[in-house]
């Protein structure tokens, strides 16, 4: 087992306790980076039951589709599921260099689709308004600029 870095005798080098530190980190740095997995999966979540009401979602995942015609519930136990099944093996090899770099890869894969999100909703509110001009649509991306 590792000792602390903290336990660590005063003799060793200070980059010798840096390192330690940050190899008994990781493990917490881990739970921090699947906790953010979970909150922007509930926000993804959500936002695909509101726009799939609303009429604006036409799901390309076809086992997703599929769900969303059998009802919200099974919408919200696939995605919630996926999701724990992927938090299982980065929470058990927490203490893994790759298990930390693998939950900050899909976190920055949820940040991205998060990012999306936020566009459609700004796009869907200009749209939606009629007071959209051809700027405001270049700028959000909607239309290529000329």
């Amino acid at each position: 087992m590792a000792e602390s870095a903290s336990a660590l005798p005063q003799s060793i080098h200070w980059w010798t306790r840096l390192i330690h530190w940050v190899v008994e980190a990781r493990s917490h740095r881990v739970i921090c980076l699947v906790g953010g997995i979970w909150l922007l999966n509930a926000f993804d979540l959500a936002f695909t039951l509101l726009s799939h009401e609303q009429g604006l979602l036409h799901e390309q995942n076809p086992v997703a589709k599929q769900m969303l015609e059998k009802g919200e519930l099974s919408v919200m136990l696939y995605k919630i599921g996926l999701v724990l099944i992927g938090s299982y093996p980065l929470l058990r090899f927490r203490t893994a260099r790759i298990a930390e770099m693998a939950a900050f890869v899909v976190l920055i894969a949820y940040a991205a689709l998060a990012i999306r999100w936020s566009e459609c909703y700004e796009l869907y509110g200009l749209t939606f308004s009629n007071t959209a001009s051809y700027a405001d649509l270049t700028a959000v991306g909607a239309v290529p600029p000329q």
